[in-house]
């Protein structure tokens, strides 16, 4: 379970910033249902005001500690500093697996991996491992087969120990192939939005998994789209490749009808695409990470895709999901414990959860989005 995570001169934060999913003490039971780590956390905030970056900085570091073994010696690390400055830039997780409290960091620049270092706490707090550059300062004793490895400067400790089968961290691998996201970690452009080459790839993985279409057809029935049963087409392409692709069957009083991916609504096709990565991480825990994840969906819709999370009927295995948004339609059920602003000045962003304001300016009695809405809490465009 992710317990906070931060990035510092990373594209528009220059300071840094850090979110944390830990409720606190003062939050009550009634907001917390007796949990101390929140499985929601909501990123508002208005256009261009830094909330894709702060989805980006969690997209960056799963896709550094799983996938950097792929790069080639002269790839770089494509990391954005604030203003394309030359000092390095930072990132942080903390998570907690198997009862032990993990801390990751990692600091970085496009050409190199400046230092990289893992740390666990039971009853005290020990390193796994710590690297400079491209010399291990330290390995505990279950992970000193990671010494054996030749490091490489654009290259995580993490991915090269899975290539390696190295057990002592196929966990923390793992955790971070966990955190699920919409968005390319680099270029930000949305997957599963009705991009033709996902839809292929998406519909392809529901055709293998009978359990997996079952899952998006009953979704899709009860989101009241008119669905009533979906099948997958198979077709040979130009270059004899299969290609994959929904075709979406609708009843009405003279019969079922059916309509190809493409006649469908844009609300549709959004769920068809993401309902996939839903079922993978409450299927199997994790972080769904989501930007924009209100686009082309009902506000109600929105409050429903939540209480997968909240409902723990549904979320039996302590997923979460962190995701930017426009919509305040539904923000006050979800308490000043699980929402982040995000402003900016002078170009440089910067952001708060909203129980850490200070004084009792949100307090439970009153409308976070009426408050929001008359910009007493930041966040909001300022025309």
């Amino acid at each position: 379970m992710l317990i906070s995570f931060g990035a510092s001169n990373y594209l528009s934060f220059k300071e840094g910033f850090e979110i944390s999913m830990e409720l606190g003490a003062s939050c009550s039971d009634a907001n917390s249902a007796g949990k101390r780590t929140s499985e929601v956390m909501c990123i508002i905030g208005a256009n261009a005001s830094g909330k894709t970056n702060v989805i980006k900085s969690l997209t960056y570091i799963s896709n550094f500690c799983c996938n950097s073994f792929n790069n080639k010696p002269e790839d770089s690390l494509n990391i954005v500093s604030f203003a394309y400055n030359n000092e390095p830039t930072s990132f942080f997780l903390e998570f907690i697996m198997d009862n032990l409290r993990y801390y990751y960091e990692v600091e970085l620049t496009n050409k190199e991996i400046v230092s990289e270092r893992l740390e666990r706490k039971a009853s005290r707090k020990v390193a796994v491992f710590s690297r400079k550059h491209n010399e291990f300062e330290y390995c505990i004793n279950e992970a000193r087969e990671l010494q054996k490895m030749k490091l490489r400067s654009n290259v995580s400790v993490i991915s090269m120990a899975h290539q390696f089968e190295i057990v002592a961290l196929e966990k923390i691998y793992a955790f971070f192939t966990g955190i699920i996201s919409n968005i390319d970690p680099f270029f930000g452009e949305v997957k599963y939005n009705g991009q033709t080459q996902n839809v292929f790839s998406i519909s392809k993985r529901y055709s293998e998994s009978e359990e997996a279409l079952e899952y998006v057809k009953s979704r899709l029935s009860r989101a009241d789209t008119g669905i009533n049963d979906i099948r997958i087409e198979m077709l040979k392409g130009p270059a004899e490749e299969e290609l994959y692709f929904p075709i979406f069957s609708h009843a009405t009083k003279d019969g079922s009808i059916e309509i190809p991916y493409h006649l469908e609504s844009n609300g549709t096709r959004a769920l068809y695409a993401q309902l996939s990565l839903y079922k993978r991480v409450l299927d199997q825990g994790g972080v769904l990470v989501l930007d924009e994840f209100d686009n082309n969906l009902h506000p109600d819709l929105l409050d429903w895709l939540i209480e997968f999370f909240l409902d723990p009927e549904i979320n039996r295995n302590s997923a979460q999901i962190i995701f930017s948004t426009h919509n305040t339609a539904f923000i006050d059920k979800l308490s000043k414990y699980k929402i982040v602003l995000v402003n900016k000045e002078e170009n440089e962003s910067f952001l708060y959860r909203l129980d850490e304001l200070p004084g009792n300016i949100v307090r439970n009695d009153r409308s976070i989005e009426n408050l929001y809405k008359s910009g007493k809490l930041g966040g909001t465009p300022n025309l």
